[in-house]
C-alpha cells in the first residue's frame, strides 16, 4: 500500500501553467502513478546511487534495470559496498538531459528513497537468475561478444525496494507527485 501526495496549485498558478500549455494533475490513481514511476524506471538505465557511512556520503553513478519500482544494479564491488554494509537507507535520482534556454519547465526527474541488501551471484545462482531475467543488457553482451566473459564474473546484486519517490515532469502535469511505501 502507498500514499501519494500531490501538490496543490493555486488558481494563480494554474494560470500561469494553463499559458505556458501545462496542465498540473490533481488526481492520480496509486496504480497509474506507479505504472508512470515504472515506465520513467524502464526508459532509463543509469542512476546516481548515494550511499552513506561514518558520516561520509558517497554518489556512484551506476547501470541498472527493474522489474516494476524495484531497482537491481550488478556490480563488481567497490567502496559503496562496505557503505551497505554499514547503512542500508540509500537514495538515488535519475534525470533527462536539460536545457533550460530550449524548455526552461522541461526538467524531468526521479528522486527515490529506499533501502538496499546485496549478495553474491555464487552465492544465490537461483535468485539470481531470477532478477537477471529482467536485464536489458543482455543483448549488448551478445552483440560485443562478451556473454560469456560476463557469466564468469562473480557480481554482487544490489536490489533495492523504494520506500519513496518524488517525480518531477512538468510538460506531463507531474509537479513533485511523491508515493511512499506505508
Amino acid at each position: 500500500m502507498a500514499k501519494l501526495t500531490i501538490p496543490r496549485s493555486n488558481e494563480q498558478e494554474k494560470a500561469v501553467f494553463a499559458k505556458l500549455n501545462i496542465t498540473l494533475r490533481e488526481a492520480i490513481t496509486e496504480k497509474e502513478f506507479e505504472a508512470v514511476l515504472s515506465d520513467y524506471l524502464n526508459k532509463h538505465n543509469v542512476l546516481h546511487l548515494a550511499t552513506c557511512r561514518d558520516n561520509e556520503p558517497r554518489s556512484t553513478p551506476l547501470e541498472y534495470f527493474n522489474h516494476g519500482l524495484t531497482v537491481y544494479v550488478l556490480s563488481e564491488g567497490g567502496g559503496k559496498f562496505a557503505n551497505l554494509k554499514a547503512n542500508q537507507k540509500i537514495s538515488f535520482s535519475i534525470c533527462d538531459p536539460y536545457d533550460p534556454f530550449e524548455d526552461y519547465l522541461g526538467a524531468t526527474g526521479l528522486q527515490v528513497w529506499g533501502i538496499a541488501s546485496t549478495f553474491k551471484k555464487n552465492d544465490d545462482l537461483q535468485r539470481f537468475q531470477a532478477i537477471y531475467r529482467y536485464s536489458r543488457n543482455s543483448e549488448a553482451l551478445k552483440k560485443h561478444g562478451i556473454e560469456q566473459m560476463a557469466a564468469m564474473v562473480n557480481f554482487n546484486i544490489i536490489t533495492i525496494e523504494p520506500v519513496k519517490m518524488r517525480y518531477l515532469n512538468l510538460r506531463q502535469g507531474f509537479r513533485n507527485v511523491t508515493w511512499k511505501h506505508e
